[in-house]
């Protein structure tokens, strides 16, 4: 999410935290253009010009439009590891 960032302080910068089921995030939604807040919950998502499906993967949701606006970063690296099994 781009307005929020996420993490604990560290020497060297801030760490990332991974994010859960649940959270809440502020932020613009890419699809009603509206300041929402963005919550993280699985879902199946069909990437774009392909026939696969991932089943429970982590992503950001709008709470105005319900639609999927995000992908966190270990969501990302899911569907690569599930990726090379299909």
């Amino acid at each position: 999410m781009s307005n929020v960032q996420k993490g604990q302080n560290h020497k060297r910068g801030i760490m990332q935290a991974p994010w859960h089921e649940g959270d809440v995030a502020s932020t613009t939604c890419t699809v009603c253009g509206k300041q929402v807040k963005a919550r993280y919950e699985t879902r199946d998502i069909r990437m774009n010009r392909s026939r696969v499906t991932f089943s429970n993967i982590l992503v950001g949701v709008c709470s105005e439009c319900d639609s999927m606006i995000s992908l966190p970063r270990q969501s990302i690296a899911q569907i690569r590891e599930l990726s090379s099994w299909k």
